[in-house]
């Protein structure tokens, strides 16, 4: 409960100290404060996943680009017991579809939760909708039903 606290925090804070989606009305944004399931077999590296907790602040520019944070706490298991990967992102670009979906991506520091350091620039995207979301790390793709919270996008 103390982390889905602290991810509702980051986004508040994103909220409050990030300039307003311009006058363009092609500038979208992106924040979301959720929780989610895995489907059954879904791993990274050695990592069998259950769960996520997501936040993110995200202004997409008409011209594609964007500009943002991403933050994910995946919890899982593994021979090591209870896990928690921890994506931190650099939103750069984003667009979002017709049907209201929206994606982004960047570059993340990728924390296996293993002990060792974590991974930089570790490419990074994310495809979210009311319902679900599907992240896309390391080139690994994982989809997510929501369960608590919001994504919403504007």
């Amino acid at each position: 409960m103390k982390r889905l606290t602290y991810v509702r925090v980051i986004v508040l804070g994103l909220a409050i100290t990030t300039a307003p989606v311009g006058a363009n009305s092609d500038d979208r944004s992106v924040t979301a404060a959720a929780s989610g399931l895995f489907a059954a077999g879904a791993e990274l590296g050695p990592v069998a996943l259950q769960g996520l907790q997501i936040a993110t602040g995200v202004f997409i520019e008409a011209d594609g680009s964007a500009s943002g944070t991403f933050h994910a706490m995946l919890q899982g298991s593994s021979l090591l017991g209870p896990q928690e990967i921890t994506v931190e992102g650099n939103v750069t670009s984003g667009s979002v579809d017709a049907d209201g979906r929206a994606t982004f991506s960047g570059s993340a520091s990728l924390d296996l939760g293993d002990g060792a350091p974590p991974l930089a620039n570790v490419a990074f995207s994310v495809t979210a909708g009311s319902d679900d979301v599907v992240l896309v790390v390391d080139s690994v793709t994982l989809t997510a039903r929501l369960t608590a919270d919001a994504v919403t996008i504007n």
